[in-house]
């Protein structure tokens, strides 16, 4: 009476099973050895070429910055296009506050609720002098300094 379940039914059956396992396990094993030698043999070559090319790519990137900083200094609309890609310019200002020090000081329409300052909406109504520092509204002097940041974009040709 022979079941067809797929289920061992004796111990010899039981026997060719254990064997079947341990003969795919070695299989795998073989397998996952292979592949780290792979692995290991593309990062041999691979690993020293990224890291020359990195370097050289930020070399180049810093003679490119270091050269568009100076038509920058003359210019302060330079721009740089052709069909390899462009050099442009992004500036941006990066305001050093403290909210716990200006939530008192400023008018009650740019404090929210939880007492804690609005600095988007607040940010707005300042003004900044040339030397970083800013005004409100009222052309008050206020707690907050301002560095203007530029940062040289470069893109190749293709990349978003």
């Amino acid at each position: 009476m022979e079941v067809q379940d797929g289920r061992i039914q004796n111990e010899a059956e039981l026997h060719k099973k254990l064997y079947r396992l341990r003969k795919l396990k070695e299989e795998q094993k073989r397998a996952d050895e292979q592949r780290e030698r792979e692995l290991a043999d593309t990062a041999a070559w691979y690993q020293p070429e990224t890291d020359r090319r990195s370097t050289e790519i930020a070399d180049v990137e810093a003679l490119i910055s270091d050269f568009y900083m100076r038509q920058y200094e003359e210019n302060p609309y330079y721009k740089f296009k052709s069909r390899n890609g462009t050099v442009s310019k992004r500036t941006s200002n990066h305001y050093d506050h403290n909210d716990k020090q200006l939530v008192d000081l400023v008018d009650d329409k740019f404090v929210k609720t939880t007492k804690k300052l609005d600095w988007a909406k607040y940010k707005a109504t300042l003004t900044v002098l040339d030397d970083g520092r800013c005004v409100d509204e009222n052309g008050e002097l206020v707690p907050v300094t301002v560095q203007q940041q530029v940062k040289v974009m470069i893109k190749t040709t293709g990349e978003k």
